[in-house]
């Protein structure tokens, strides 16, 4: 899938790799309940931009 990207739902951060999402929630929102969920939108009409 080339238009897949992961985003933050807790500050609306995007990134290209599932891994690189993972890495930014354990840093920046450690104790933050994280919920994860496909999105089919283009990144462009979604909020947080």
């Amino acid at each position: 899938m080339a238009n897949r990207h992961y985003r933050c739902n807790l500050c609306g951060r995007d990134f290209d790799a599932h891994d690189q999402l993972k890495t930014h929630t354990e840093r920046r929102h450690p104790k933050a309940d994280v919920h994860w969920w496909v999105v089919a939108e283009e990144p462009g009409s979604l909020p947080f931009e």
